[in-house]
């Protein structure tokens, strides 16, 4: 367990990169984010280990579910008079829309080895029920996402458990990994003003 709070605090609290610098972007995802990925998936040591192939009904199914709870959450969220904090900046060119879904999409990948795969079964080794550990996983899932308010957080909950469930029934991390990056660019693109 120690190494999972290691792990966390490694990746999770990296510097982050401004989308509107694109090759710093480019750079903070090959040099920071892939690398980490890498190491997530060297250290599960998952018998057999996991598949790089894409399960299309994975994505079929996690990603209109994402849309979907972000939208209730979004119009809820209005609905009360909330007003999403403006942090995202629109990238410039194209190259500042290329570093912009590279980034969304790695982001996708890094959560996702380390929430849906290797939190839970880290707990799972060490004597947890794997619904508590999805549990927890998916909390600290969503205190991550804090900087986006009280709605980002409920958002956050709801992808977690979407994107839980779907994995303990598909067991596809590719899937849930690109569901979740492909969500991350529609909300750059649908939010940046």
């Amino acid at each position: 367990m120690l190494e999972a709070t290691a792990l966390f605090f490694v990746i999770f609290l990296s510097p982050n990169t401004p989308e509107h610098y694109p090759l710093e972007a480019i750079g903070h995802t090959l040099f920071w984010r892939i690398p980490a990925l890498i190491l997530i998936l060297l250290l599960m040591e998952k018998k057999p280990p996991i598949s790089p192939k894409i399960d299309f009904l994975t994505l079929a199914a996690a990603l209109p579910a994402l849309v979907i709870t972000g939208y209730i959450v979004s119009s809820c969220a209005r609905q009360f008079g909330y007003t999403p904090p403006e942090t995202l900046i629109p990238p410039g060119g194209v190259k500042g829309w290329i570093a912009a879904i590279l980034l969304s999409i790695g982001v996708g990948f890094l959560e996702e080895a380390y929430f849906r795969v290797y939190l839970p079964e880290a707990l799972i080794k060490t004597g947890h029920s794997a619904k508590i550990a999805f549990i927890v996983s998916g909390l600290i899932f969503a205190l991550c996402h804090a900087y986006e308010g009280t709605w980002g957080i409920a958002n956050a909950i709801l992808a977690a458990a979407v994107l839980s469930l779907v994995y303990i029934k598909s067991s596809s991390f590719p899937g849930i990994a690109l569901a979740h990056g492909f969500y991350n660019v529609f909300v750059f693109i649908n939010f940046t003003k």
